[in-house]
């Protein structure tokens, strides 16, 4: 059961309390559920009940009682307790939460869009921002900067996350950096862009070892993007453009965004899904395949299995909650934790048989576990506009 999964059945006890009088309130349209940072006291969080207490005239945590009376009976909650002031903790079966992997698999690149984001539109000045990167599309009339390029990347990502989210069309251009899509050019200002609604761009710095790189297209002006194209390629320059607040200066050292190392966040992203992919190619080699229907998630109970099966349903609220606020560098960032948690599994937890050894149970259901991460990374990197890499 994803957070998603979990809001509906809270929707529909709530919707259950008010037709036998038991609440009276108006049915909530969202019910937020959040992932708990402490997984020792559950999965997942709702204040659902601090909500709802004033408009029913009882107090937060009569109102949380009697919703979780009606939860723990759901055969996928394990547990649930009322803490603090009214909050709902809530931890799912074994069962439940392994089917995240099977979920997402199932969806494959579908997962955390359409179905997923159900019933929500987000708000009318959405849809303009997705206009006016459209609309904005122009040739620039001289070298485009990185400022103006990191213009076009977000709102070439903001595009396609408002699509993922229900919106429609497609994204802007690709990296081709986004030079064409960087907006209407200023007289007097090459690669300049025109102001519009949303965040306000801020500077952008190329440095090497921390010292300003001299730019190589333009002398004596700013960076441009053929500066960060040329040195690190276009996958990675249209990462690092998006992976920071627009409103936020951005400083981009050559050497670590080039680097294969774990200081580098995108090679951390695209080296984990390059693992994921060697792991399956290994898995085949064995005579090992995918059994996405048979796979028994039951057998996921490794804490650091827990830990990436509830990273895994984070996907559908982080790709509301950035193409709501137009902020591509949330999936980015998200990306990034993902990445982490999965190198914490593989550390940990052997997939694949080793020596004489039978492939077992546990096996195929952490080989679904490790697809349905590739998924998401793919899909994630997707949105961003960057294609996942199947080898390093």
């Amino acid at each position: 059961m994803t957070p998603d999964g979990l809001a509906e059945v809270l929707r529909a006890i709530i919707g259950q309390l008010v037709a036998d009088g038991a609440l009276d309130v108006v049915i909530p349209t969202v019910v937020p559920v959040e992932r708990l940072r402490f997984f020792d006291r559950g999965d997942y969080a709702t204040p659902i009940a601090l909500r709802l207490a004033r408009s029913a005239r009882r107090s937060p945590r009569e109102v949380a009682e009697a919703v979780a009376g009606r939860l723990r009976q759901d055969q996928a909650v394990a547990a649930v307790a009322v803490a603090g002031p009214g909050f709902l903790n809530i931890r799912l079966a074994g069962g439940a939460l392994g089917e995240i992997a099977r979920t997402v698999v199932r969806a494959g690149g579908s997962y955390g869009c359409g179905p997923a984001v159900k019933g929500w539109r987000g708000p009318p000045e959405a849809c303009a921002t997705r206009a006016n990167a459209e609309t904005g599309y122009a040739h620039p009339a001289g070298p485009v900067t990185l400022a103006a390029a990191r213009r076009a990347a977000v709102a070439d990502a903001s595009a396609r996350l408002l699509d993922a989210a229900g919106g429609q069309g497609g994204g802007l251009a690709g990296i081709g950096a986004v030079t064409a899509a960087a907006g209407e050019a200023q007289p007097g200002r090459p690669g300049g862009v025109r102001r519009d609604r949303g965040p306000i761009g801020q500077r952008v710095t190329l440095t090497r070892g921390g010292a300003p790189v001299r730019t190589l297209a333009w002398a004596g002006g700013p960076p441009l993007i053929d500066d960060l194209v040329d040195a690190v390629g276009a996958d990675a320059a249209r990462y690092w453009l998006v992976r920071v607040p627009l409103d936020s200066a951005l400083v981009l050292d050559l050497d670590v965004i080039a680097g294969q190392t774990d200081d580098n966040p995108f090679f951390c992203v695209q080296h984990a899904h390059a693992r994921i992919r060697a792991l399956l190619r290994s898995a085949g080699e064995l005579g090992l395949s995918l059994d996405a229907e048979g796979a028994d998630v039951l057998l996921l109970t490794h804490p650091r299995e827990g830990d990436l099966l509830r990273a895994l349903g984070e996907l559908p609220r982080v790709v509301r909650t950035a193409a709501d606020r137009r902020a591509p560098y949330r999936v980015a960032r998200y990306l990034e934790e993902l990445a982490g948690t999965y190198r914490r599994f593989h550390g940990v937890c052997r997939v694949l048989p080793q020596g004489d050894e039978r492939a077992g149970a546990l096996g195929g259901a952490r080989l679904l576990l490790a697809e349905a991460t590739r998924t998401v990374l793919a899909s994630g990197l997707r949105l961003l506009g960057v294609p996942a890499l199947t080898r390093m």
